[in-house]
């Protein structure tokens, strides 16, 4: 029994070694390169990009985000309306009149609903994109 026992965990071990010690596939840019396929955005290409136009409509690519917006755990949103400095129906004063407000505090993570995520966001074995940790 002992034996498997060592026998397993010299493969473990030394699967762990070659993941840890495994190559990197640098970017086609160079391994000092750190925007990917953005590398493609030049002005002659959009230039031409812009040529393709074939009517004048803009498409909004924004999307309204609430505390119902589907998140990956544990993201979520919280927006919480407060009147600073009125509790109890207490009234500002520096405005030269009885001044009153409301404002709000939000507290959310940048990634959820739909996002457009940079390359170090997601990496494998402790690297990132062009095998930056």
């Amino acid at each position: 029994m002992k034996i498997k026992h060592l026998t397993g965990l010299t493969c473990v071990l030394t699967l762990a070694a070659s993941i840890a010690t495994a190559e990197c596939a640098y970017s086609k840019w160079g391994a000092d390169d750190t925007i990917g396929s953005a590398n493609l955005v030049t002005p002659e290409r959009t230039l031409m990009a812009s040529k393709l136009i074939k009517q004048g409509k803009s498409m909004p690519l924004g999307i309204t985000i609430g505390s119902d917006t589907p998140a990956f755990p544990p993201r979520s949103l919280n927006l919480q309306v407060v009147q600073p400095n009125q509790q109890g129906g207490q009234k500002l004063s520096g405005f030269g009149y009885e001044g009153n407000y409301n404002d709000d505090i939000l507290q959310t993570w940048v990634g959820i609903g739909s996002q457009l995520d940079g390359l170090g966001h997601l990496g494998e074995g402790g690297k990132y994109y062009n095998c930056l940790d």
